[in-house]
């Protein structure tokens, strides 16, 4: 009985155990849920991996199929130049794929004052023993560090100065090795040409990068820093200031950022003149750029003393023409206009200036030397230009619709050439100005002058009947007397054959009015357009850019949607000269085009860019991003602006490397004034009815 009992005890024991062991088994921890496992910021910003195993750069793993390969560098103590100019720091800044941090600690006062003390004691004992040495170059660095610290400690004491400790770095960012490395030479190239030293963080790339990374962990490389004061400080603002170059003329726009007015002066100011007086508008279709240009002319026509012609190869400018009280001049083949492309003139130029047409005058061509408000000029007709000028209208001609197609050969160019100063021959025409005058009785606008009249203008007719008298059996010249004969007065084409005739009285009307659009929208597209549009440059350029009676007017020559005439080569290059000398004539171009990549791509039409100072960037297409970069250095910010849907008429601002972003300001009645579609117009005036009881 006992052993039974025994076994029963032994039994309930090892069940009591069983159940206790299960009582002490530990709880199963439960699945994370969604609130765990939200992502952090660094999950967001942190890449795939990062590799450090060389002395001056590392890479970062961005995705499955690229790394990006970095160099952290910073400015060292000795780095710095003795005076530093304001917006140096943008050329960090715009260099390409660049962070740049800048670190600032202001130094109490007593600790500033032991610190400049102790440097004082260093350079005057580093002076003795360089004097002693006989080193005068080195005396003379030092004297003038000497002086630097008694002036910054004088100004530090009265409190007129203070001290700061700053540390400047960045990393670069590139694709591969050998674009890092062009990288970095390109900038401390750059930063060298203004006396910065750029150093990298050799063998502490780890601790480069997280200096500059936006992470608020401290800057532990110490040799990074160095002490500036005040006035220094001041010249590390990235940018000069939030606001335009202009504080007058006209405005244009307001601020998107600082919410003030912008103003635009083309001619500059006395505090500031630019380079030239060119301007470029550029932007997709809808964008803004016909408003801008508009209200552009009507400001500067009625506020800034600003007179204005307009070749117009949409009619956008008929209605603002009108309005302004300017001249409409409808061109097609139907009128009764003509514009004579063997029209010449006198040209007048300072006897001491660097021009092309000065510097074609041979010592034994005929001038005329005039003084006016104590400087002396030349005047001259530039009858080798003017040669130069219709054998690139004939090369338009010849060409027909396809401008891909040969232009001029050789000996049509001879034929021509020899024609043109036969003609100009039998009109008396010479490089003196009084060549073109004859001392008559003329009757000109219904008026009688007894005086210095001009002489008739060669005409295209002339150059015609020269050819055909000389070469009218010539096989070589068949095509081109061929090609020459639909524009001849009794042709299909009459508008380039004649005296210049714009009507009854326009002609003086013209060299007075402050607006004046040459409307060719009416003109074939494939090739009469074209060649009108040469003809008509030609013409503002020789009739009123360069005309002397001009010379202290502010002019403006506006060309719209200037793509369309990019592929004729004369036209390019007679565009180029008009951008590029208009300055001396106190004259500018202001173009626009919406295809801006095609004027990028042509290589001829790269000289109107470079010749053009301002420019106003609206929405661009975004596959055109990187022709932009390559070409303008916008940063990073202002390509997001113009690339990602910005509204109508808002785009950056640039005026050299100035740069603002703008929405340009148009009121609803300047709208009524300067709005050219009809539709537009009339929902306008519904809206100004309903909202303010306008009568119209």
């Amino acid at each position: 009985m006992k052993f039974f009992g025994k076994k029963k005890k032994e039994k309930i024991e090892a069940e009591e155990k069983d159940e206790l062991e299960l009582e002490e088994e530990p709880e199963q921890e439960e699945a994370p849920t969604q609130l765990d496992n939200q992502t952090t910021v660094f999950d967001v910003i942190a890449p795939e991996g990062m590799k450090i195993d060389a002395e001056d750069y590392g890479v970062i793993k961005q995705s499955l199929g690229s790394n990006t390969f970095f160099r952290p560098f910073y400015i060292p103590r000795d780095g710095y130049p003795r005076m530093m100019q304001t917006n140096w720091l943008n050329m960090l800044t715009s260099s390409g794929e660049v962070d740049v941090m800048i670190d600032i600690h202001k130094e109490p006062k007593a600790k500033a004052m032991r610190s400049l003390d102790m440097q004082l004691t260093m350079l005057r004992s580093n002076l003795s023993f360089q004097r002693t040495r006989g080193n005068i170059d080195q005396e003379k660095d030092l004297d003038a560090k000497i002086q630097d610290t008694n002036n910054l400690m004088d100004e530090i004491q009265f409190n007129e100065n203070d001290s700061y400790m700053v540390s400047t770095m960045g990393v670069a960012y590139a694709d591969s090795r050998k674009e890092l490395d062009v990288l970095c030479e390109y900038i401390e190239d750059e930063m060298q040409a203004s006396h910065f030293k750029i150093a990298s963080t050799w063998n502490r790339v780890k601790s480069g990068l997280k200096a500059v990374m936006p992470l608020g962990a401290p800057n532990t490389l110490q040799d990074t820093y160095r002490n500036i004061d005040r006035r220094a400080l001041c010249t590390f603002a990235p940018f000069v200031s939030g606001s335009g170059r202009f504080n007058g003329g006209v405005p244009i726009g307001k601020n998107k950022i600082t919410g003030q007015v912008e103003f635009l002066n083309s001619f500059g100011s006395g505090d500031y003149r630019p380079p030239n007086y060119n301007m470029g508008v550029t932007g997709i279709s809808g964008s803004g750029k016909s408003l801008y240009l508009k209200m552009k002319l009507a400001r500067e026509t009625s506020l800034a003393d600003t007179h204005a012609m307009i070749i117009d190869p949409e009619g956008e400018f008929v209605k603002i023409t009108k309005r302004l009280g300017g001249i409409n001049l409808n061109i097609s083949p139907e009128s009764n206009i003509i514009i004579n492309p063997c029209a010449i003139a006198v040209t007048e130029l300072p006897i001491t200036d660097k021009d092309e047409e000065l510097e074609a005058l041979e010592q034994y061509d005929k001038k005329e030397l005039i003084e006016r408000d104590g400087v002396k000029y030349v005047r001259f007709v530039p009858i080798l230009e003017k040669i130069n000028e219709l054998l690139g209208f004939f090369d338009i001609i010849i060409r027909g619709q396809d401008f891909d197609q040969p232009g001029l050969n050789v000996f049509q160019r001879t034929m021509l050439e020899d024609a043109i100063r036969e003609v100009f021959e039998q009109h008396g025409v010479t490089s003196h100005p009084t060549s073109l005058y004859t001392d008559e009785v003329k009757k000109v606008d219904g008026q009688l002058i007894q005086s210095q009249v001009r002489k008739p203008e060669p005409e295209l007719k002339e150059i015609y009947d020269v050819l055909v008298e000389h070469h009218g059996e010539d096989v070589k010249a068949e095509e081109l007397i061929a090609a020459i004969r639909p524009f001849l007065r009794d042709g299909s084409k009459p508008l380039f054959d004649g005296q210049s005739n714009f009507g009854r009285g326009v002609e003086t009307q013209l060299n007075e009015s402050r607006v004046v659009n040459f409307n060719i929208s009416h003109l074939e597209e494939g090739f009469l357009k074209p060649i009108a549009f040469h003809v008509i440059l030609n013409y503002i350029w020789e009739h009123w850019i360069k005309n002397p009676e001009h010379a202290v007017k502010r002019k403006v020559l506006y060309v719209d949607e200037m793509w369309q005439f990019i592929d004729y080569e004369q036209t390019v290059n007679f565009l180029e000269k008009v951008a590029r000398r208009s300055r001396k004539r106190n004259a500018g171009m202001c173009w626009a085009s919406q295809d801006f990549v095609r004027i990028l791509e042509n290589v001829k039409a790269r000289g109107i860019l470079q010749s053009t100072f301002s420019y106003f960037f609206l929405e661009q297409n975004k596959i055109d991003k990187k022709k932009i970069e390559e070409n303008f250095n916008l940063t990073a910010g202002e390509l997001d602006i113009i690339l990602n849907n910005p509204g109508k008429g808002e785009g950056i601002f640039r005026v050299g490397d100035s740069s603002v972003w703008i929405q340009t300001d148009p009121s609803e009645k300047e709208m009524m004034f300067i709005e050219s579609n009809e539709a537009v117009l009339q929902e306008l005036l519904n809206n100004m009815k309903k909202t303010q009881g306008y009568a119209g």
